[in-house]
């Protein structure tokens, strides 16, 4: 049986915006949990949710490179070139995606030093860094899709 290719490109994109939503959308939602949490019980569950959010941020991460690249290999060729609008938005957007991974290294490994640090409680200025580094990658992650959204629609 044949590989259908139009449905295998259907599947990377669907990948794709799978593995967005799931990093978008954990984001927001460690942002909105560290914004309620008040005692240490609280704050212990918050880490390990920011802990598992980490996990399937970097394994979104790689879903998105290869679904990404994926979906050059199927529109490469027919793209436009980066010195038209459409290409310079595009080649935007990959910068701004590869500045993002890289600076959200930083936050992975502060929760990774949050969560060997035991069950204490959050101090507020703690929490308030908590809140600035899962609003801005909430906040990235808006941008790359309004990015990808002007793609898609340009």
């Amino acid at each position: 049986m044949p590989l259908d290719a139009h449905a295998l490109h259907l599947a990377i994109r669907w990948l794709h915006v799978a593995a967005m939503a799931t990093a978008f959308g954990g984001a927001l939602t460690v942002f909105a949990l560290s914004a309620r949490t008040r005692n240490a019980g609280l704050d212990a569950a918050l880490v390990e949710i920011a802990l598992r959010y980490e996990f399937m941020f970097w394994l979104a991460a790689g879903v998105l490179a290869m679904t990404g690249i994926g979906n050059l290999a199927a529109f490469g060729t027919g793209l436009p070139l980066s010195r038209t609008d459409w290409g310079m938005t595009f080649v935007l957007k990959l910068g701004f995606v590869l500045g993002l991974i890289v600076l959200s290294l930083p936050r992975t490994l502060a929760i990774a030093r949050l969560r060997r640090a035991g069950s204490q409680p959050l101090t507020e200025a703690l929490q308030t860094r908590l809140r600035a580094m899962y609003g801005g990658t909430g906040a990235a992650f808006a941008v790359a899709l309004g990015l990808a959204v002007w793609l898609a629609h340009g």
